[in-house]
């Protein structure tokens, strides 16, 4: 279950990420799921249930370069089968789609999100469906907002 929830945020997070619109520095973000309507508690950094979870980045220059190769590579290396098979980002709001062939541990399927993008606020929302090997056919949702803090503390 643990490779599943991992890539389920990182679908999050390719959904968030457009290369030129992001501020590198420190970002909070806040990420909620739902599993078949239900809202899913999800460990937060110190292992407590929570059904959101926070946290801050630190995101460099170099790593806001090009966000979507970064998260392409991730899904080769974590999710192997996962693609983008839509990244659309006009007037301000992000649309992308994934699509999974089976060979990661979550099942073969499908995510679509999209939200509101700037430079320093985002508010993506999306849903994936499934068919998880062990829990069959699955509708999992998704809630991740984020704001840039300022400069990254040395």
């Amino acid at each position: 279950m643990k490779l599943w929830w991992n890539g389920m945020v990182l679908a999050g997070l390719a959904a968030c990420a457009q290369a030129q619109e992001l501020t590198p520095g420190l970002w909070e973000g806040q990420v909620s799921f739902s599993v078949n309507g239900k809202p899913v508690a999800v460990p937060d950094e110190q292992g407590r249930s929570r059904t959101s979870v926070m946290h801050t980045d630190c995101l460099a220059a170099k790593d806001t370069a090009d966000v979507r190769s970064a998260f392409e590579r991730s899904f080769a290396r974590d999710m192997p089968g996962c693609r983008i098979t839509r990244w659309s980002h006009t007037l301000g709001t992000l649309k992308v789609a994934v699509s999974c062939d089976g060979t990661h541990m979550g099942g073969a399927g499908t995510m679509e999100a999209s939200g509101p993008l700037s430079s320093t606020r985002f508010d993506i929302a999306g849903t994936s469906h499934i068919q998880h090997p062990q829990f069959g056919p699955m509708t999992s949702g998704f809630r991740y907002q984020g704001r840039y803090l300022g400069a990254c503390k040395s």
